[in-house]
């Protein structure tokens, strides 16, 4: 064979390598991509519905609490930023009073208050700091864990009947006239409820206080902002992954923005209450969560069985979803085989919203896989509480299927990336 001849006869073998390697690129690329994907939107759970409700109604309580202490105790309990700011500007007022020379420092608060005047304000920020931290503290007895289980043996609430009953006991203590219990009271209410909304809704939801949840709002609506900006800048259009990080930040807006809104409206009806019935403000959020703790505590069977029936209609509507998506592949697969039969290359059907749909079917058959997995977790979470044996507990927990394959009855984990 001459030479040119072994040229043309390698040459389709070269020109199959080379596919080969362009298709295995393009595989990698593609998984990256979709893992890429798959993180961003996992970077921000949103919770349930009726989470960011009872959020927003323990927030707005918030606000009554705190606008109700600054106007009935003229000090703020939910705030230790500022409360550790005083705290720290006392005690050189205390040092100042103590080891100074009249004349030797800048006139100012410091030195125009005596030393009896700072010690006794140092002592009412320490006071509200330790009965903040005592509140939080008394909510993680009752509350060990992080994650909400709802409807499980959780003591949430009581964790809420606590509140209800520290803010009485502000209402009871401001009529006696005991400024400081009445301030502590409500102070430990204020770190018992924060640290159950943050337990209930992740760490980036604090219901007392929003000076981290507007720092949130800020970058998260700087980034959203950015990645619109990106793509209308470059005239295209966002790529999956923007899509994803876009979803993820809309998603925690619309929580952070909830939150900090009903905190707004709890401190102008906190206001506005106090115009009219004094002391007896502390009483609203005392009612308010004093009911919700009742009810979750007599109702709670109920109330599981109810989200345990909304998350099987969930799953039967995204079942469906995905199967008029896999209809419509197969459906648009056909058509494409079709076409190919007698049609040049450049005439071939595009893929791109084969792509797309594909994709959507993958987030479809996650978000599935996650409610599956609540579900299922809750459920072994039942088996093993009722379990006084851990060790029989856990082999409830990871109990094979009967149907002799030897593989778990656990939910399936589904990954993949969409390709033509």
């Amino acid at each position: 064979m001459s030479p040119r001849s072994q040229r043309m006869a390698a040459r389709p073998v070269q020109l199959q390598q080379e596919c080969d390697s362009s298709s295995s690129e393009d595989s990698e690329t593609g998984s990256s991509d979709a893992e890429a994907v798959k993180k961003a939107r996992a970077s921000f759970a949103r919770p349930a519905d009726w989470m960011i409700i009872l959020g927003a109604v323990l927030a707005a309580c918030a606000g009554i609490v705190n606008v109700g202490a600054l106007l009935e105790l003229r000090t703020v309990v939910s705030h230790m930023t500022g409360l550790t700011t005083n705290l720290g500007l006392r005690l050189e007022g205390v040092r100042i009073g103590m080891f100074s020379v009249d004349g030797e420092h800048v006139d100012s608060i410091l030195t125009g208050e005596t030393l009896q005047g700072h010690a006794g304000l140092a002592r009412e920020a320490m006071l509200l700091i330790a009965s903040f931290i005592f509140g939080a503290f008394l909510c993680g007895l009752v509350i060990p864990k992080n994650a909400l289980h709802f409807g499980g043996k959780s003591f949430y609430g009581v964790a809420l009947i606590g509140t209800s009953i520290l803010c009485t006991l502000c209402t009871v203590f401001s009529f006696s006239h005991l400024r400081m219990p009445a301030a502590c009271s409500a102070a430990c209410a204020s770190g018992m409820q924060n640290a159950m909304c943050t337990m209930h809704l992740g760490a980036v939801v604090r219901t007392t206080h929003v000076t981290g949840t507007a720092t949130d709002i800020g970058s998260t609506l700087g980034r959203a902002t950015m990645i619109v900006l990106r793509a209308a800048c470059e005239r295209r259009r966002r790529s999956n992954l923007e899509n994803a990080e876009l979803e993820a930040d809309l998603n925690k807006l619309t929580v952070l923005v909830t939150i900090f809104t009903f905190f707004f409206v709890g401190c102008f009806l906190g206001a506005l209450t106090h115009s009219h019935l004094g002391a007896w403000t502390f009483v609203v959020p005392a009612i308010a969560t004093g009911l919700m703790g009742v009810l979750y505590t007599c109702f709670r069977t109920k109330m599981k069985q109810q989200i345990k029936r909304m998350q099987v209609r969930q799953l039967e509507a995204e079942i469906e979803e995905v199967a008029e998506m896999v209809q419509r592949a197969r459906s648009r697969s056909q058509h494409s085989t079709t076409a190919r039969v007698g049609s040049p290359p450049h005439q071939e059907p595009s893929t791109g919203d084969f792509d797309v749909q594909m994709e959507h079917a993958l987030e479809v058959l996650q978000d599935l896989q996650a409610t599956i997995r609540d579900i299922y977790d809750d459920d072994d979470n039942d088996t093993q509480r009722d379990k006084h044996d851990a060790r029989g507990g856990r082999d409830d927990c990871h109990s094979v299927a009967s149907d002799g394959t030897g593989q778990s009855n656990a939910p399936l984990r589904i990954t993949g990336t969409a390709r033509a």
